[in-house]
């Protein structure tokens, strides 16, 4: 039996992975899905969350009470939390999984990512920057655009699923986790095994970008899904399907 920690991404929270993990969980397996400082039911503050440390504390407290290791799964901006915990506490990781996540090589950050021409030319990111705002705590997501966030983070999901998403998801994500310089270390995370599941059609991330950082921190086993952003609803067999046999 595996024991699987599913890091979610920008505004949204754990539950964005329940149909996920229902099926790790049908096919014998251990699963967690913490909300993140500030998101969900964590009640923190988001002006109380300065550094990563405070950010993925929910899911370094998770990994530190399991027996044995975890494979760590994160989703979009949930990629910094993996990176930073692949560092911290390798011992008890069992493998690093990017879910079209942020995956910043050492001394840069997510953020760098996004402030690049294959980011900020991209169609779809320039379609859909009208639901953000950045703050002085966060980036902000303007939940009363619904048409922009269904085009950049649901593009392939069914109006159901945009229904129950839109009501969980928190105005603003803490910077921290997109400003965060990675410090990785080939002695720790640099031993651990790292997969990347590139989604094909992601208009949140696009698919260059993610390239881009498999390109930066060589050395992740591929996956490819024909999907938008969020696949752990508009594909969650799929995705179930590549984390067990990813092993």
């Amino acid at each position: 039996m595996a024991t699987f920690i599913l890091i979610h991404g920008s505004w949204h929270w754990g539950g964005c992975f329940q149909k996920v993990a229902n099926m790790l969980g049908a096919a014998g397996h251990a699963v967690i899905a913490p909300d993140l400082a500030s998101h969900g039911f964590d009640t923190t503050p988001t002006a109380a969350v300065t550094d990563i440390a405070i950010y993925a504390a929910p899911v370094r407290a998770a990994l530190e009470e399991i027996e044995g290791k975890a494979i760590l799964v994160g989703h979009s901006v949930g990629g910094a939390t993996c990176t930073w915990l692949g560092e911290e506490m390798p011992e008890r990781v069992e493998a690093l999984v990017y879910l079209t996540g942020f995956m910043a090589p050492n001394g840069k950050s997510a953020r760098d990512f996004v402030m690049t021409p294959s980011y900020l030319k991209d169609p779809a990111i320039v379609e859909t920057q009208g639901m953000l705002r950045l703050g002085k705590e966060g980036l902000g997501l303007d939940l009363a655009r619904r048409d922009l966030i269904a085009r950049s983070l649901y593009s392939d999901c069914t109006e159901h699923d945009i229904d129950r998403a839109l009501p969980n998801l928190v105005r603003v994500t803490p910077h921290a986790p997109f400003a965060t310089v990675s410090a990785i270390t080939p002695h720790r995370f640099g031993k651990l095994r790292r997969h990347y599941i590139e989604c094909l059609q992601d208009r949140g991330l696009p698919l260059a970008v993610q390239r881009d950082m498999q390109a930066a921190v060589p050395g992740a086993t591929v996956h490819q899904l024909d999907t938008g952003h969020s696949p752990f609803l508009s594909a969650p067999e799929e995705v179930a399907d590549i984390l067990l046999n990813i092993r």
